[in-house]
């Protein structure tokens, strides 16, 4: 029998592959606006097996696949949205009830124009869609398969306070876009990435130049 510590690694696994192939295939399309998510964050709960206190679990994450939750200060779909900069859009993937699933859309392309920050993506959905955060969560919204495929990288969520900290949980996409982005810790993602694909010092080199603009200090020690 598979105990709750092993269960926790195993569903960490599935978590990334899952966010994995989502962020770097997946498009959203929402009453015309074209989503594309180039920086995610995975909040998964289910009690006992994968209880992570950092998830929200709002009525609207669990059971409500292919659909937007817009942060709220509470757990239930008429407590008050978040406001300012405390304010986030996820998308909805649980389709079960007890199973709070969803991907905090960090950075995303929305109608060809990217944006950086929660709060950024979640007003260009707005304003693109032309709906409000009810009419966003109430639509349903349209997947499709990207036109383009990328590299991911995986690191730790950001600005996590309790439970599961240390679970490679943020998804960000390899592309163009990561080059002139404004990525929290860029530079730990790289040397991450080097690391994890085990770049010779030669090829880990290049790499860090092309995407940073400069190669840090223990790249050049490696």
């Amino acid at each position: 029998m598979v105990n709750i510590i092993e269960y926790s690694q195993l569903q960490e696994v599935k978590l990334q592959n899952d966010a994995t192939q989502f962020v770097s295939q997946i498009k959203l399309i929402l009453n015309g606006a074209v989503i594309k998510p180039k920086e995610i964050e995975v909040y998964y709960y289910k009690e006992g097996e994968f209880s992570d206190e950092s998830v929200h679990r709002n009525e609207l994450q669990q059971n409500n696949m292919n659909h937007f939750y817009v942060h709220r200060n509470g757990k239930t779909k008429i407590d008050r949205y978040k406001g300012g900069t405390r304010a986030g859009i996820d998308f909805v993937v649980s389709n079960e009830r007890g199973v709070y699933y969803s991907y905090l859309i960090r950075s995303a392309v929305v109608n060809d124009k990217i944006y950086y920050g929660p709060h950024n993506v979640l007003e260009a959905i707005r304003i693109s869609s032309n709906l409000d955060y009810k009419g966003i969560e109430d639509n349903a919204v349209v997947v499709e398969i990207n036109d383009d495929s990328y590299d991911v990288i995986l690191s730790q969520r950001i600005n996590l306070g309790k439970g599961f900290v240390e679970s490679k949980l943020r998804a960000v996409v390899l592309d163009n876009n990561f080059i002139n982005s404004k990525y929290r810790d860029k530079e730990v993602l790289i040397i991450e990435k080097i690391r994890k694909d085990n770049l010779s010092k030669e090829k880990a080199l290049l790499f860090a130049k092309k995407y940073l603009g400069y190669i840090p200090a223990v790249i050049k020690n490696l």
